[in-house]
């Protein structure tokens, strides 16, 4: 089965059976592969021209990319109608089974793991000059596709449908015209034009293509882009840690994320105590639009002026995989803050750590309830887990008496170790602490785990006392859990 559509670019020359070696089969693979994941993954897509070199001119009749998760079909689309580039014709086709099949809903990222690829190249398209009933001599079962147009009606089967199905040729010319949704019998009409075309099926497991690192975006604004600034602000912020502080194992830590004038000293308090772990998972707001809702990044590595962090890619796809709703998803990360403005500071303390990353949008408390619950799942075997960190400020441009009021309640119900508590009293309260969402997921993970036994304030402050205004701040809090 498979949804068409009309031509993505011209080629030129006879449409017969394009002449590409076995390293070219590959390639033709690998960039159908890279294309679906670019798609997939919202990624500018790379034309497959990169990889297939001078095949990417040779002329063909169509190309379809069918995808298929345990043996079952999950997409099939393409272009056939018009001599094509074969490159062209490949990243059409790529894109639309990414997103475009109108029969399933698009593929998540969380999918791409777990998909096999097939890659038809189409040649040879012939008029069936036969009329009724022997129409169905001209068509070979193994060697021929079929396609029927009749009106607005049109239909399309590749050739290995006929055998994926054990076809006969009557069979296969009445599965067609059921695809166009015409009647069985249309395909001996005159009025009714049929095809014939061949094709071949290059097979193979989705070949994922390794994410870029995540380049720094906020450097230069919440904190230096000069390196050696960075250091001599971490020594200052670092510096200001009381000297008895004696790091030890917490479950997780809740930190703000504000420019580091502001909450930089209170979120060096909080990493100072922690003696954290080899990995970090960090879940933030969802401050920007664009990407997915629910977004682990996929990245090898994070990068800020410098130096970097390196990601934990393997932990990103089981998570991913096991919390409904979590995708693997860089375009959610591209410019968010939350993460990047803790890292320098954690590469500082723990230059060998590695950071998954997890943005949280917007979400009923439900769904942050079995956000948490799945999330625990997936963690609960590991005999070494990751530290869960909060990366959120408090209220945000209220006074700072009423901020400090504020905070209070939404603190104390943090405090009191039940995330429903902490949902509704930032609710009802109009409390706009950005967090909240990653808040009630690390918190209810926790629960699960039965690691979230106590919690330990480590500071409060707001903009003020950084010499801002009073009239507009934001609140910051240091807490940790165990």
């Amino acid at each position: 089965m498979d949804c068409s559509s009309p031509k993505p670019q011209n080629g030129s020359g006879p449409v017969g059976r394009p002449e590409l070696t076995k390293d070219q089969e590959a390639l033709v693979l690998r960039a159908a592969c890279r294309r679906v994941a670019e798609a997939v993954r919202r990624q500018r897509g790379e034309s497959s021209r990169t990889l297939l070199g001078e095949a990417a001119d040779a002329p063909v009749y169509g190309a379809f990319v069918t995808l298929r998760r345990e043996g079952r079909l999950r997409s099939c689309c393409g272009y056939l109608g018009q001599n094509a580039a074969l490159g062209a014709a490949l990243d059409h086709a790529a894109d639309r089974a990414a997103t475009d099949d109108p029969r399933f809903p698009p593929i998540t990222t969380a999918e791409l793991a777990h998909l096999d690829v097939d890659v038809w190249i189409l040649w040879g398209p012939e008029p069936v000059k036969a009329r009724g009933e022997n129409r169905m001599h001209e068509v070979v079962i193994g060697r021929h596709g079929v396609q029927i147009a009749r009106g607005y009606a049109r239909g399309l089967l590749l050739p290995g449908v006929a055998v994926e199905h054990r076809l006969d040729s009557r069979a296969f010319l009445e599965q067609v015209c059921i695809k166009a949704g015409l009647p069985t019998d249309a395909w001996m009409d005159d009025d009714a034009e049929l095809m014939i075309f061949e094709g071949r099926a290059i097979h193979g497991p989705m070949e994922l293509p390794p994410e870029s690192d995540r380049p720094a975006a906020v450097a230069g604004g919440f904190y230096p882009d000069d390196p050696r600034e960075i250091d001599r602000q971490i020594d200052k912020l670092l510096a200001s840690v009381p000297s008895g502080v004696k790091p030890r194992p917490y479950s997780g830590a809740l930190v703000p994320h504000a420019g580091w004038r502001y909450s930089g000293r209170l979120a060096a308090a909080v990493f100072s105590r922690l003696a954290i772990p080899d990995r970090a998972i960090i879940l933030c707001p969802k401050h920007r639009p664009g990407g997915a809702r629910w977004a682990a990044a996929p990245h090898r590595r994070w990068l800020f002026p410098g130096g970097g962090l390196d990601s934990d890619p393997e932990l990103a796809s089981l998570l991913a995989e096991g919390v409904p709703g979590l995708e693997l998803d860089a375009a959610a990360h591209r410019d968010e803050h939350a993460i990047e403005v803790q890292l320098p500071l954690l590469a500082r303390l723990a230059p060998d750590l590695r950071v998954v990353g997890i943005s949280v949008g917007d979400a009923s408390l439900p769904e942050l309830l079995s956000f948490g619950v799945a999330m625990s799942v997936v963690l609960r075997d590991m005999p070494r887990r990751p530290l869960l960190i909060v990366s959120s400020d408090m209220n945000h441009f209220a006074d700072d008496s009423h901020t400090r009021q504020i905070d209070r309640l939404a603190i104390e119900a943090i405090e009191s170790l039940n995330p429903e508590l902490v949902y509704e009293t930032v609710r009802q309260n109009r409390i706009s602490m950005c967090g909240i969402a990653p808040c009630v997921v690390a918190m209810e993970t926790l629960r699960w785990l039965k690691c979230l036994n106590r919690c330990e304030s480590v500071g409060y402050a707001t903009s003020a006392d950084a010499d801002g205004p009073t009239d507009r701040v934001v609140g910051y809090a240091g807490l940790l859990f165990e």
